[in-house]
């Protein structure tokens, strides 16, 4: 259906309209924090799971018979876990204020270290995109 490269233009779409959804949220969270802010946070949610699960997943295993760079391998492996975390994070915030897992840490304090570790994640994705697709070492 796909080739790979129009995949890649596809899956950078869908990272546009994470980044176009997490603007509104963050714009939201003073206004109208349990309203709009966490319906713009779970539809991002859902359309970053949904391009991990179409585009990132089958991009990963197709590169597991190239060798690659220690510093891109770290990279990689760094962006997959920082991603992880914010999953986690954002659906232990959701859990929390919906008050169906008690409060460990302040779900507050979460969703600013959950914004900033998306953002980090989101630019190594994209310098992971750059060596990828377009040939640009920065590191």
């Amino acid at each position: 259906m796909f080739s790979d490269l129009n995949t890649v233009y596809v899956d950078l779409f869908l990272q546009i309209i994470v980044i176009i959804l997490l603007a509104f949220a963050v714009t939201q969270a003073s206004k109208d924090p349990y309203g709009k802010h966490c319906k713009f946070i779970i539809i991002a949610v859902t359309v970053q799971l949904l391009s991990v699960i179409a585009f990132m997943l089958p991009s990963m295993y197709s590169l597991s018979g190239f060798n690659m760079s220690s510093s891109f391998n770290s990279i990689m492996y760094l962006h997959h876990l920082s991603g992880l975390a914010v999953i986690i994070f954002t659906i232990y915030i959701k859990l929390s204020f919906s008050e169906k897992i008690p409060s460990v840490v302040d779900p507050l304090k979460m969703m600013k270290i959950t914004l900033l570790l998306w953002i980090l994640t989101f630019l190594g994705g994209f310098y992971l995109y750059l060596v990828l697709w377009e040939g640009i070492i920065l590191i």
